[in-house]
């Protein structure tokens, strides 16, 4: 049966004749569940929560709930989730913050392993694969067909670029850059990301050009990030290939200086007295 007899779900909510709500399932307040969605059992559904066509829901995800942030107030946010995603056991997805758009959203074609975490107004792209245990802060921007290994932490306001890897067991303090892989505590950039760009359907040329302008960008440790940008850009002119995107996203990175997403993380570190806190009110 589509609803099961042991499931409660509230009567503000949207459920799909085609959707599927498993034994001991908890869906509170006006959620949409569109056609094709299965909520295997024990799965908690909270909000103006909005579930994509086909997406599978495992036992123990809980979707919608409260942000985990000293400035929430209560306010009517939303998580929206995309077509054919998978979300596993225990996964935890917290609904945005006035602060952040008010939505958390996740893209078509996503696989959210088990026990990972997406906190309050994250933005996942499409066909984003998130690893086992790996826990994503607030206000994190993950590009589409990027991977994040297991057991991963990711600090709050990082972006992470399109077809980009991370290691697991990284952690993820300052953004990285699309098309890269990435490992390490902080995770830097080691190279490119040659089996992901050829599953995205990259051409080889495109390939070589991206190498060629990584080495330029990374591979001479003792010059400046922004004279190896400069440099890059001389080289490759205008476009749009994933070389031109690369060196596009360092340019703008360079040009902002909002925490998280780009120039605090290579502040001084404190000298004398305790290091600084930051005052965002964020639990995570």
């Amino acid at each position: 049966m589509p609803i099961h007899a042991l499931a409660v779900v509230d009567p503000a909510a949207t459920i799909h004749p085609d959707a599927e709500v498993g034994p001991f399932c908890h869906i509170r307040g006006p959620a949409r569940l569109a056609a094709g969605v299965i909520l295997h059992s024990h799965v908690s559904v909270f909000g103006r929560t909005t579930i994509g066509a086909g997406t599978q829901c495992f036992p123990g995800a809980v979707i919608g709930g409260d942000p985990q942030d000293l400035k929430f107030k209560g306010e009517d946010s939303e998580v929206r989730i995309g077509q054919r995603c998978r979300i596993h056991e225990g996964v935890t997805i917290n609904k945005g913050t006035s602060g952040g758009g008010m939505i958390t959203s996740i893209g078509d074609d996503c696989l959210l392993m088990a026990y990972s975490h997406i906190a309050h107004d994250c933005r996942l792209g499409d066909r984003v694969v998130i690893g086992n245990a790996t826990q994503l802060a607030g206000h994190i921007v993950i590009g589409d067909r990027a991977i994040i290994g297991g057991m991963t932490g990711a600090h709050h306001f990082v972006s992470v670029g399109e077809t980009t890897i991370v290691s697991a067991m990284c952690g993820i303090r300052y953004d990285l850059p699309p098309f890269v892989m990435a490992e390490g505590n902080p995770a830097e950039p080691r190279n490119i990301n040659l089996i992901g760009m050829r599953r995205a359907g990259y051409s080889e040329a495109h390939i070589e050009r991206l190498r060629e302008i990584f080495r330029v960008l990374y591979h001479d440790k003792a010059k400046p990030r922004s004279l190896a940008v400069i440099e890059a850009r001389a080289l490759i002119g205008q476009g749009t290939d994933p070389s031109h995107r690369l060196v596009g996203w360092l340019e703008d990175y360079l040009a902002r200086s909002v925490k998280g997403r780009i120039q605090e993380s290579e502040r001084p570190p404190v000298v004398g007295g305790a290091p600084r806190r930051d005052d965002n009110g964020d639990g995570e």
